[in-house]
């Protein structure tokens, strides 16, 4: 028997079988993440299915769910095991932020200092021609490197009639990383495809906030991103373990945030009629005072 539950009645996918009968006598359970055209998440569970019939039963309706949980878009499958995932952007994500991580050696930082956030990254990149540079660059969308606060385009320092156009580090290895119509496209404007090697300097501007907390509190701990603001100030509400670096996490936040020049941490809790409660200035202005 094959047990199917589901978030509501709208999770069931019509015209799919709920009692195939396969191969071998086995036991086994599988969670799909299942997101349909961009709608709602959907967590259906799969659970309790006892396989007794031989291998000339196996129904070709269960073979052809298979086939289209395959095709369906935000669904991969992995392995023997018949598990689901719709988790391959967390793994550029993190392979990013390795690369695009402030050094390891500003852990444990309680007093900001800036000049120790710089690091040297090797990114491949693509000289053309800069007359050229903006038509390009609209055909070289997957390629280009997507990192906020760092220029696609730079200028080249041995050649003033050229250009450097950032690509992505995880994309981009050699000219065979082009895909055919990009390589259309640099053929009719003359470029050849040949990627080099350009070493880029990152400095404390380039790191985000939570980058950058990240990398000073303790390891695996909570860090602090969000906040509440009114006017120039910004309230943060921190934990026991963010305490003694709640200099640094004030100066960030106004490092990060223009328009606010105060930021107040909490230090007791609301225990009266007019629900106001003791502030301590961690960073910036004193000045209380917000339309």
């Amino acid at each position: 028997t094959l047990a199917l539950s589901a978030a509501s009645r709208d999770d069931v996918i019509e015209g799919w079988p709920i009692c195939p009968r396969l191969v071998s006598e086995r036991h086994w359970s599988m969670r799909i993440l299942w997101r349909p055209f961009g709608f709602s998440r959907r967590l259906l569970k799969v659970e309790s299915c006892s396989i007794t019939e031989s291998e000339s039963l196996i129904p070709l309706a269960w073979t052809s769910l298979t086939q289209k949980l395959r095709k369906a878009p935000g669904i991969s499958l992995l392995g023997q095991q018949k598990r689901f995932s719709t988790m391959p952007k967390v793994e550029t994500n993190e392979r990013d932020s390795e690369l695009f991580s402030p050094p390891s050696d500003v852990r444990g930082m309680t007093k900001l200092d800036r000049t120790a956030f710089k690091k040297t990254v090797t990114i491949p990149v693509l000289k053309v021609k800069k007359e050229i540079v903006n038509k390009l660059m609209r055909s070289l969308k997957r390629a280009a490197l997507q990192r906020p606060g760092i220029k696609r385009v730079i200028e080249d320092a041995e050649d003033e009639e050229s250009r450097l156009i950032m690509l992505d580090p995880y994309k981009m290895f050699t000219h065979d990383s082009f895909e055919k119509a990009e390589l259309s496209i640099l053929t009719q404007l003359n470029v050849k495809p040949q990627i080099s090697k350009y070493n880029l300097e990152l400095t404390y501007e380039n790191f985000k906030t939570e980058e950058i907390l990240k990398a000073v509190l303790p390891e695996g701990q909570d860090v602090t991103s969000g906040f509440s603001r009114v006017g120039h100030i910004a309230h943060l509400n921190l934990r026991d373990h963010q305490l003694p670096f709640k200099h640094l996490i004030g100066q960030v936040m106004i490092d990060k945030n223009p328009g606010i020049t105060s930021v107040v941490n909490k230090i007791n809790n609301i225990d009266n009629t007019y629900r106001n409660f003791q502030m301590e200035v961690l960073c910036g202005e004193e000045n209380m005072m917000t339309k």
